[in-house]
This record gives C-alpha cells, structure tokens and sequence, in this order.
C-alpha cells in the first residue's frame, strides 16, 4: 500500500504543477511573440529616413519589408517539422536568437543588398515563433482555456508591433538621432526575451507528447494537403497576411501622404494593433467549436471594409476604419490556429506542420503585400490600386467560407 499511496502524491503535485506552470509559459511564449512583433514592425514607421539615408526608391523599400516573408516561405514547414521532433524548449531559443541578430543586423545596413539581407534573416528564426507559439497552446492547454490562451498569446505579436509604431518616431528616434541605434534596441530587447526563455521555460507535460511521434509520421505534408480543412485555411492564411503586411508596412506612409507629421502617422499607425490586441482577447474566446466558421465570414467581411475605408474615409470614419481593421486582422489568425488545430487530421501532434504550411501560404501574400503596394505606388502615384485589390481578395476569401469543416461544439 506504501508504494501505491508515495507515488499518489508526487504525481498529483506534477500534475498540479503542470497545470500551474502552463500560464507561466504562455507568459514566456507571448514575450517571445512581442519581441517578433517589434523586430518585425520596426523598419516600418521608419521608412522615409531610411529611404532617404540609403537613397532607395518605393519599390526597393518594398522589396525590403517584404523580404522576411520571402524567405519565410520557405523556411516555415520545416520549422514545423524541426519544431515536432526538436521540441519546444530548443527550438524556440533558436528562433528568438535569429530574430534579434536580424534586429542588430539592420542598424549595421549600409546599402539594399545589405538592409534586405538583414530584414531577410527574420525569415529563418520568425517562423520558429509563429509556428511554435501556437504548438504550444496545442500542447499545454485544453477546452475554453485553449481558446483563452490563443487570444492571449496572439496580443505579442500585436503589441510589439504597438510598441515599435508609437516609440520609433516619437521617442527612440528624438533620444537617439538615429534610425540605427533605434532598430539596434529593438534587436537588443528581443535578445534579453530569448535569454529569459532559455532560463524559464521547461519541456511540456510528458503525457501531452505520447505518441506525438507515431502520428507525425502517419501524416506528412501531401497526408495534410489533402485535407479541405487545411486547404481552405491556407487560402484564408494568405488573404489574412498580404493584407496585414500590405497595409501594416504601409500604413505610416499613408497617412502622412495624408497630412500626418511622422509622430501623428507613428501613433495613429499604432492604433488598428491596439484595437486588435484588446479585440483579439475576446472574440476568438467567443467563438466556441461549432461557431468558428461565422466569426471568420464577419472577420474577412470587416477586413474588406475597413481596408477600402482606409481609402476613401478622414476624420472620424478613419478612425472607425483604422480600429476595425485592426480588430479583424488581428482576430483571424487565432481563429484560423484553433480551426486548425481541431481538425481531427490534424490535432497536436501534426500542428507545428499544419502551422508551418500555415505561415507558408501566409507568407507568401507577406511578401506579396508590401511589394505590390510599392510597385503599385510607383506605377501610379497613389495608393488607392493596391488597397482596392486589397479589399476585392477578401470579398473573394468571404465566399469559401461556407466550406470549412468544424468540430461539433463540447469536441476537443
């Protein structure tokens, strides 16, 4: 009886430890998300003098900020598969590490070809995060507090991007007289977040990783493909992303074309990533299994009308527009996660996979974007080409949604 009764207590205390320390790697993960937010989003409120220190046209700008999303594409399915066997721990120190060289790196640019090389190297370590955050939701978290913590989680990325858009032009850049030093303290801060990673986080719960293995290898990439599930969410993924980094990189520019001094355009940039950090922490919470698919029809319908309000709206319908937009832009990536990952081909075991292909269709439009927007301006002289188009592919996205599969409400 001793034997049985000694090991009741330690496994009950595991257990309870376990479900004590998942919130304390949620809050690790969502720091390793912010430090990608603001590394990823620094160039963008300081486009002009880089523009001009570098003597770059629009377009080889917007070859720049699409850079990390090229390379991306190619790295983020076998991010996915290291992520699998690697494991958390590991992988995501090395993708936080890549991240802040990638930072660094960009204060150092002297020409182009040296800026998109270290916007570039983003692309290796980004999808380490991106596709492990929500591999690790998958892992330690169940139920309601699945979806409460892919609200969460998602809030870094945003913030980060918060952080970058409303400091660059109204406080790092008057305290430092430098777009350099500016970019270095974004690199250096995403280095302290890998370091503390590497010291706080641990390995997940043994019993959330059995048969992980058996089920990676039952599936594959052309196993995932064939899902309709999964290819309608890299449909999605892709609209989702050319118009978050089409319009995000953007954005700045805009609205100082529209009478904006660089610190309004900085702040005011900033808003559609507050508006979408406080309404991600709700709506995906909101959206229980079973009611996924009509909150993603309302998400691509007001990414549509926010995005062409951007346009064709001043005053207080811009504003409107600019909050929107960031509701909706922000809300559809966790939604789309957790459709994902109740996916019964697709589940824990296969999500850094399913997510890596995520970010792969996604990214490709990350590319796209912020491309298409600065070859656009410099072929017409307006942004209104590229916003327009914008907006039509997410009407066009809003139509295949009737055709996602979900899993019946109380499943998962």
């Amino acid at each position: 009886m001793s034997g049985p009764a000694a090991r009741a207590v330690p496994l009950g205390d595991e257990r309870a430890g376990q479900d004590t320390y998942r919130w304390v790697m949620l809050g690790l993960v969502w720091l390793l998300y912010a430090s990608f937010g603001l590394v990823r989003s620094g160039p963008a409120p300081l486009v002009e003098p880089i523009v001009q220190d570098l003597r770059l046209t629009y377009t080889q700008m917007g070859t720049i900020l699409g850079a990390w999303p090229l390379v991306y594409i190619g790295v983020a399915y076998l991010a996915g598969t290291i992520l699998d066997r690697m494991g958390l721990r590991r992988a995501l120190f090395l993708g936080a590490l890549i991240i802040a060289g990638s930072g660094i790196l960009r204060a150092l640019a002297g020409d182009f070809t040296l800026m998109f090389l270290a916007v570039a190297v983003f692309g290796i370590g980004g999808p380490t995060i991106s596709v492990g955050a929500p591999k690790l939701i998958a892992i330690w978290f169940r139920g309601r507090d699945r979806s409460a913590a892919a609200s969460i989680y998602t809030t870094g990325s945003v913030l980060g991007g918060v952080a970058a858009l409303a400091t660059a032009n109204a406080v790092l850049m008057p305290a430092t007289g430098s777009w350099r030093a500016t970019l270095a303290i974004y690199g250096l801060v995403a280095l302290a977040g890998a370091f503390l990673w590497l010291l706080l986080a641990r390995d997940p719960p043994r019993q959330a990783t059995t048969g992980r293995a058996g089920a990676a290898e039952k599936g594959g990439l052309r196993y995932l493909l064939r899902v309709r599930n999964v290819q309608l969410v890299l449909l999605m993924a892709f609209t989702a992303l050319v118009t978050n980094h089409g319009i995000t990189n953007w954005l700045p520019v805009l609205l100082q074309r529209g009478g904006m001094t660089p610190a309004e355009a900085g702040y005011w940039a900033s808003a559609p990533q507050i508006a979408g950090a406080i309404g991600v922490l709700f709506l995906p919470r909101l959206s229980a299994p079973g009611s996924r698919r009509p909150m993603v029809a309302g998400m691509l319908l007001a990414a549509a009308v926010s995005t062409v309000g951007l346009l064709v709206t001043s005053g207080l319908g811009l504003t409107i527009a600019l909050l929107l937009h960031g509701i909706s832009r922000a809300a559809l990536t966790p939604l789309l996660m957790l459709v994902l990952m109740e996916t019964p081909e697709v589940g824990p075991a296969q999500m850094g996979a399913a997510g890596g292909l995520y970010f792969t269709a996604g990214e490709i439009g990350g590319f796209a974007g912020p491309f298409l927007m600065g070859l656009l301006f410099d072929l017409t002289g307006t942004f209104a080409v590229g916003i327009l188009f914008l907006g039509a592919l997410n009407v066009a996205l809003l139509l295949g949604t009737p055709l996602l599969r979900e899993q019946p409400s109380g499943s998962g």
